[in-house]
């Protein structure tokens, strides 16, 4: 895994998530967005720095329906077998309500589909919610994980109900019983406090991150040799922000 590299988060007052650390954990994009040291699979991005979202997000989906096309080696083939729609049993016994967008896209394979991973990255729902504790309380569900198991995924959902996506290194919420594969015990934990571990902020909802994972794959396998193809319209656009900030620097 790259250098999970860390800015520090607002202080402002209403955020719960402010004491954690901003920053976008994801792939280089050849040409545009490269980070400047020793290679790995992900590097870490100012939070600040990315592209807005040019698009209107719906709870719907309707955006990646209309915009993605069924592609090969989607996350609906996960890597463990879960069904990602298994987390919304998880939340009911928790009593948690999961925002719109997140629910449908777990349960629709046709929205998996349309989102690749040049990592290999898998649908992973986890067999349990975490707890949370501590400054940030709520609960913590995980929802994507690295082939390489070396970057985990998960949606926070606060004490208030508002929610974010939040990256770490570590596993968290695998059954004990099951959790003899990995190494690392902190998917053991029952409860966890987010401002001692090693989590990031990096999106403010579940529909910015699956817009961004899903643009910034399709950049990258654009401008992959083997599957090289003319970026759309909205690709340029998101990655002309970068020629923009290089212009300005």
């Amino acid at each position: 895994m790259g250098p999970h590299m860390v800015w520090s988060s607002d202080s402002g007052t209403g955020d719960p998530w402010a004491l954690l650390p901003r920053c976008w954990l994801h792939i280089d994009l050849p040409g545009y967005r490269e980070y400047d040291g020793v290679y790995a699979t992900y590097f870490g991005f100012p939070y600040d720095d990315l592209p807005p979202v040019s698009i209107e997000l719906d709870d719907n989906c309707d955006w990646l329906l209309r915009l993605g096309k069924p592609v090969d080696g989607a996350l609906n083939c996960n890597g463990r077998g879960l069904q990602p729609a298994r987390i919304a049993d998880y939340a009911a016994r928790e009593g948690i309500n999961l925002p719109k967008s997140f629910e449908q896209f777990m349960f629709s394979a046709n929205l998996q589909g349309r989102v690749r991973s040049c990592t290999d990255c898998y649908l992973d729902p986890g067999e349990r919610v975490v707890q949370t504790v501590g400054a940030i309380p709520g609960h913590l569900l995980h929802f994507l994980s690295d082939s390489q198991s070396c970057a985990h995924w998960y949606l926070h959902i606060s004490g208030d109900g508002r929610s974010a996506v939040l990256e770490s290194e570590d596993y968290y919420g695998l059954a004990p019983e099951h959790s003899d594969w990995i190494e690392n015990p902190a998917c053991r934990l029952d409860e966890v406090d987010l401002t001692t571990q090693d989590f990031c902020l990096c999106a403010s909802s579940f529909s910015e991150f699956l817009y961004r994972f899903w643009i910034e794959n399709e950049i990258w396998f654009a401008s992959y040799e083997k599957t090289r193809r003319p970026l759309t319209e909205l690709e340029l656009k998101y990655v002309g922000h970068y020629e923009e900030l290089r212009g300005k620097g």
